[in-house]
């Protein structure tokens, strides 16, 4: 009797142990089930955001190539609507677009649709495209007040001159049926988005709840929120997570969310799901394990009561079984969750590679033997077939020996960076080199960053020569006058003794005097001229009569007697707004530095022709030509090749011209001639 008992207790006892081992089990597992559910859709969550900003960088891109082609081809030209349509036909099967193109007055002269409702071009962008600079892109902030996305970019002309302005709207529905709503997290969970500032932006539930805020919600947004503390807490993270909160009908909803911080204020984009949803499946399957269990557990205990006496190695072989099968449920799993994170590594590598793909610089790896062992698309480009089958560290070897600098950062763990003039066969130009150490798992490496900065060497060299100009304009002020006095004395006395009656060799040499006098006024001259805008004359004026006037000035020097000056000048050209005197004081200049650069005759050819913008004038030479070193030394104060020159005459036409909105281009070869072309802006009557 006391048998029974003690096994009847110890069945109960050990029952309740079940039972009480499978809740806590149970609730272990759905925590766990629920942190990788929360992972799975944060990873659905940054895949949403991430193509949502793929898609808007794509389009920024695209906005900032075709406003350049409107530039070159010009914001005027015929068939702008057509040409339009068909460059963002490939983004509008993607997400409809409206795009609009707006002249530099604000007028509208092209879009892909009638009209652009909902935006006041004259008041409200254009003080925003001024300010962009040529291939800049801005995103209005207008998403507390419009549905729409805004992309704009300003339209700038071959002359660098602001032309107008490209606008595209983008409709917020539009990107949230595209990219959220085919997302499906379960059976119920969705995706929803909301913007910085708490507005829900969509939700594929409550339609009749986009457009409101957080901050100011009704007795109506309550019907399926307790509160909004979990979308404010939301609101304060800067990146991504997940959170939980509870509805009113007392159901756990779990959310991961992920900032898109292209756009002001940031998109979050959430993804939900119910609590009850991840559980549901855990729950049946432990009722119905707890069931089994208990049922195995009295069917073993009955048959162990009979046969405990009869055979006790049995009772251990069916305990060894069953440990066996605990050891291949767990088996089971463990296979599940490598693979399920084999999944996950191959979606984060896709993403590095994409990563790497958009970055616009070379990129590239050296092993300790200084070979290069990785690069990326750019460098690939960049380098031609003969150098990128040997291309080592040695290649970037200079006065300074950068190599070595770079290979030591291996050792020494630095970062080194370096600028240099390289050419990689496919491309050349000047170059940032940016080195850092790898560590790899079988040895150490080098990772080099190299960005392509020409354009902003040559913006550099720009400043600094108008900054030489500041200077010399300053001092040539200085100069003139304290030269032109007393050369008026000296001129003066000079003029006085040659009226007086004296010897021919007296005669000769104040002659003489009378020229070197006559000379060093022509450099004071030219110095003050160069330091002094004259705008008391400007006016209009036919280009096609400043070059005869020139010309025939320029007859009676006996520089021009061996030269066949030839004009073609169309009479249509149109007028530019111009001081003569200037204007022809340059003209004269590139004649006679033509002439100069033919001592035993040749020919020059002045040609003109227009376009929308400008109205240029080519002076065409069969001289020696300009050495490739000195062509960009040219328009420098006082550099001259001539015995006798003073480097001011370039100097001086390209700060008129400049002054005047245009400039000097110069084409030249040695023992082939030399081309300088003045381009000066078309007068437009008002």
């Amino acid at each position: 009797m006391k048998f029974k008992i003690t096994f009847i207790v110890f069945i109960i006892l050990v029952v309740s142990l079940i039972i009480t081992l499978n809740i806590f089990f149970q609730k272990s597992y759905e925590t766990e089930i629920a942190g990788q559910v929360n992972r799975q859709q944060l990873l659905i969550a940054r895949a949403v955001s991430g193509s949502i900003k793929d898609f808007i960088f794509h389009t920024e891109d695209k906005a900032v190539a075709i406003a350049k082609l409107i530039g070159l081809r010009g914001i005027n030209s015929k068939g702008l609507c057509k040409f339009i349509g068909y460059t963002f036909a490939e983004l509008h099967e993607e997400s409809p677009l409206e795009v609009t193109v707006f002249s530099s007055k604000g007028d509208i002269i092209g879009c892909s649709k009638n009209r652009f409702d909902g935006v006041n071009i004259t008041k409200f962008l254009m003080a925003k495209f001024r300010s962009l600079k040529s291939g800049g892109i801005l995103f209005p902030d207008m998403l507390k007040r419009s549905k729409n996305l805004y992309l704009i970019t300003p339209i700038v002309d071959k002359s660098g001159k602001f032309a107008g302005g490209l606008l595209i709207k983008i409709s917020i529905h539009d990107i949230s049926k595209r990219f959220l709503k085919p997302v499906k997290s379960g059976r119920r969970g969705y995706a929803w988005m909301m913007n910085g500032y708490g507005t829900l932006l969509y939700h594929p539930t409550k339609p009749e709840m986009i457009g409101r805020n957080i901050y100011k919600a009704d007795k109506s947004c309550y019907k399926c929120h307790q509160s909004f503390k979990t979308e404010k807490e939301i609101l304060k993270t800067k990146d991504i997570g997940y959170k939980t909160y509870i509805t009113p009908y007392g159901e756990d909803k779990l959310v991961a969310f992920s900032r898109i911080k292209v756009v002001r204020p940031n998109w979050i984009v959430c993804v939900s799901i119910p609590y009850s949803e991840v559980t549901e499946n855990i729950k049946q399957s432990m009722k119905f394990y707890s069931i089994l269990i208990i049922f195995i557990f009295f069917v073993t205990g009955i048959i162990a009561l009979i046969v405990i006496i009869i055979n006790r190695k049995r009772i251990k072989a069916e305990e060894k079984s069953l440990y066996m099968d605990k050891v291949k449920k767990q088996a089971k799993k463990l296979e599940r969750l490598v693979s399920e994170r084999t999944v996950e590594l191959s979606s984060e590598k896709e993403k590095l590679h994409a990563l790497i793909s958009s970055i616009r610089a070379g990129i590239c790896i050296f092993d300790d033997s200084k070979k290069m062992i990785w690069h990326n698309k750019v460098m690939n480009d960049w380098l031609s077939k003969e150098r990128i089958k040997n291309f080592t560290l040695d290649f970037f070897k200079d006065g300074r020996d950068v190599s070595k600098k770079i290979y030591d950062t291996s050792s020494g763990n630095k970062h080194v960076q370096e600028v240099l003039y390289l050419d990689f066969g496919n491309k050349e130009g000047y170059f940032q080199i940016s080195a850092t150490p790898l560590y790899l798992p079988d040895e150490q490496a080098i990772l080099l960053l190299i960005q392509d900065i020409t354009d902003l060497k040559k913006a550099e060299e720009q400043l600094m020569h108008s900054e030489k100009l500041a200077a010399l304009s300053r001092l040539s002020m200085g100069v003139a006058h304290e030269i032109g006095n007393p050369l008026t004395s000296i001129s003066s006395y000079v003029q006085i003794l040659k009226n007086m009656d004296h010897n021919d060799f007296t005669k000769d040499a104040l002659e003489t005097i009378s020229k070197q006098i006559q000379r060093i006024a022509t450099i004071v001259l030219r110095m003050s001229g160069f330091s002094k805008s004259k705008t008391a004359k400007i006016k209009s004026f036919e280009v096609k009569k400043l070059i005869q006037s020139t010309i025939d000035i320029t007859r009676y020097d006996r520089r021009t007697k061996k030269i066949d000056i030839q004009m073609n000048m169309p009479d249509n050209l149109p007028e530019v707004y111009i001081d003569e005197d200037q204007l022809t004081q340059v003209f004269m200049n590139l004649i006679l530095n033509a002439a100069d650069a033919m001592p035993e005759g040749g020919s020059l050819i002045i040609t003109g022709q227009s376009n929308d913008k400008e109205v240029s004038i080519s002076f065409k030479d069969t001289g020696q030509g300009i050495a490739k070193n000195h062509l960009e030394k040219i328009f420098e104060p006082f550099f001259t090749t001539k015995d006798k020159g003073t480097g001011l005459g370039l100097a001086v036409s390209y700060t008129i011209v400049k002054n005047y909105g245009g400039r000097i281009d110069v084409e030249s070869s040695p023992d082939k001639g030399a081309n300088f072309i003045v381009r000066l802006p078309i007068y437009e009557s008002k």
